[in-house]
């Protein structure tokens, strides 16, 4: 089986693997590891658990920016 390559979600790279620019600011997602990521926004900072919850929370976040 070939190795493959792990999704942005799966590393533990340093940065964001998502970004979202909006008119007032921008979120972040950042992966933390063992299913963690950080959600950071211009007011926020928060870690939640998978990353279907990052991904809704990050969107909210972004939604409210506009």
């Amino acid at each position: 089986m070939p190795d493959r390559q792990p999704e942005p979600w799966e590393s533990t790279a340093p940065g964001p693997f998502v970004t979202m620019e909006r008119a007032r600011g921008t979120v972040e997602i950042h992966a933390l590891g063992e299913q963690r990521f950080g959600v950071k926004a211009p007011d926020s900072e928060q870690v939640v658990v998978g990353y279907e919850h990052a991904r809704q929370r990050a969107r909210a976040l972004a939604s409210a920016l506009e």
